[in-house]
């Protein structure tokens, strides 16, 4: 006696999400697709089979189990797949399924002996032969492969103003494909950069980091090999804090395709020291044009005070930024002017530094994505770079340009506030870094805790508090997971006070030996 079958209940035309993934509701469809192929049509809604325009009487369950079959056309659906899929948990013989099909085949006017849509490969299973095709609600037919690459060129291009209609193309796709890993894929790397546009804000797109690596999460469940989705979700959960559970994702991804830079380049971004080294060194032999990979090795060696490599490094991005500025390069660079200014800054090169500054401002006007994060950090730098040479006013107007662009940043409040201090437009008192204060709560409410603590540090260099200063960012290291948080202090134009805290070779050597 087997036991009672569970209530059926609709499942999405996609493999088995796993445990711990939400219902494909979470992926918000600007459409309502149809599939069709003939006279036929599937309506994904409501399941039901109609043919010119008639109601074709088939259960739920039946017209779903085709329109599996219609989404996996010319492949192979094996018994044991539906078996599991339709009636999981449920010991029944295949003789129910084989009357299943032969119920479908009624309501179609099918045969087994010389099928028009539904074929029988004994001992493997079935497969849907006819010309499937899905489409809008309002009928419109276009090419829901093309939408991928849509979606894809997109993507890759980094436009602010083309990633709604990356995502567009990627909603529409897994909806019309729902069993295309890919497809999933590309909605959590359009997903993911609609996210990483806050990453630079006080108040992060939690939403939307959820709905990428649920995304990512069924690119997984949809193909297990396909590098892309593990690579996507080890970049997804590393931002979400789960940096072990990343780093062994993308990690599946560089072992799935070795050859694949895009992996290597999130194992670099989800590790830390050696390995991200190591990381890069593979993205530089497979892809040497992509600067982000400098950007990354740079991190580490300012981390290690090895700033003669990272000047290295940073320069040969920001050449690379500067040569491919206004072309047509796939993935266009952005922040490795200001990466570079910040380790001219530390070698006490001001001049170049605004220079470099100046640069990336100027390059981060067209619309990239990153491009308002690097613009803001470009404006700050140069702020607080100013102020150490006491130009109160020029570093005011990049602190209120920054915040004009990106209201209530952090450090570009505590930077205008030092700048009023310093015109004498401010006197310290109990509410003169209060804006701070509000903002650095925004930090801690978002889970920025690390660049919290580096924000209160500044506000102790401004006051002159600088062991208080140096205790704050050595109890940051000293609690940070494993990884670079605070790889910037020794660059950073707002700690520049920090060189004088007595303690500051331990701080040095506790950030140097996280990076090793």
């Amino acid at each position: 006696m087997r036991p009672p079958q569970k209530p059926w209940r609709p499942a999405t035309c996609c493999a088995d999400p796993g445990p711990g993934i939400r219902a494909r509701s979470a992926i918000p469809a600007r459409i309502s697709p149809v599939i069709r192929f003939g006279p036929f049509q599937i309506d994904p809604r409501t399941w039901t089979l109609s043919r010119d325009g008639h109601t074709v009487d088939l259960s739920p369950r039946l017209v779903e189990i085709l329109g599996h079959l219609a989404c996996h056309g010319g492949a192979i659906v094996t018994k044991d797949e539906l078996l599991e899929r339709f009636w999981p948990d449920i010991n029944i013989s295949d003789n129910t399924l084989t009357r299943a099909v032969a119920d479908i085949r009624k309501a179609l006017g099918d045969s087994a002996s010389a099928p028009i849509y539904v074929q029988t490969l004994a001992r493997r299973g079935y497969r849907f032969v006819g010309a499937a095709g899905a489409s809008g609600a309002s009928g419109a037919g276009e090419d829901p492969f093309q939408a991928w690459e849509q979606g894809r060129l997109a993507l890759e291009s980094l436009d602010l103003s083309r990633l709604d209609q990356a995502i567009a193309a990627f909603e529409r796709a897994v909806v019309e494909l729902p069993s295309y890993a890919p497809a999933y894929a590309g909605l959590a790397n359009a997903y993911m950069l609609r996210f990483e546009t806050t990453r630079f804000s006080n108040t992060l797109d939690r939403e939307m980091l959820d709905r990428a690596t649920t995304a990512a999460r069924r690119a997984c469940a949809a193909d297990a090999k396909l590098g892309e989705g593990w690579a996507v979700l080890g970049y997804l959960l590393a931002a979400a804090g789960q940096v072990p559970e990343g780093q062994a994702a993308a990690r599946r991804a560089t072992a799935l395709e070795p050859g694949n830079w895009r992996h290597h380049f999130r194992l670099g971004y989800v590790t830390w020291g050696e390995e991200r080294l190591r990381a890069t060194d593979r993205i530089v032999e497979l892809m040497p044009a992509f600067a982000p990979a400098r950007m990354l090795s740079a991190m580490v060696f300012v981390a290690r005070g090895a700033l003669a490599r990272a000047e290295q490094e940073a320069t040969r991005g920001a050449e690379i930024q500067r040569e491919s500025a206004g072309t047509d390069t796939p993935i266009p660079t952005a922040g490795l002017h200001w990466l570079r200014g910040l380790v001219m800054s530390a070698r006490g090169e001001r001049d170049e530094a605004l220079q470099c500054f100046t640069e990336e401002i100027a390059a981060g006007t067209d619309g990239h994505v990153y491009g308002r994060e690097f613009i803001a950090n470009a404006r700050v730098a140069a702020g607080f770079v100013l102020l150490a040479r006491n130009e109160a006013a020029a570093a005011s107007a990049h602190f209120t340009q920054a915040l004009t662009e990106t209201p209530r940043h952090a450090r570009a409040t505590l930077g205008l506030q030092a700048a009023r201090l310093l015109s004498k437009e401010l006197r310290v008192s109990d509410d003169t870094f209060m804006p701070v204060a509000k903002a650095k709560e925004e930090l801690v409410r978002s889970g920025r805790h690390v660049e919290a603590s580096l924000v209160e540090a500044g506000e102790c260099c401004i006051l002159d508090r600088i062991t208080e200063a140096g205790d704050i960012l050595d109890r940051m290291l000293t609690l940070a997971p494993v990884g670079p948080a605070g790889w910037i202090i020794p660059v950073d134009p707002m700690l520049a006070a920090v060189r004088y805290v007595p303690g500051r070779a331990g701080i040095l050597a506790k950030l140097a030996a996280r990076a090793s």
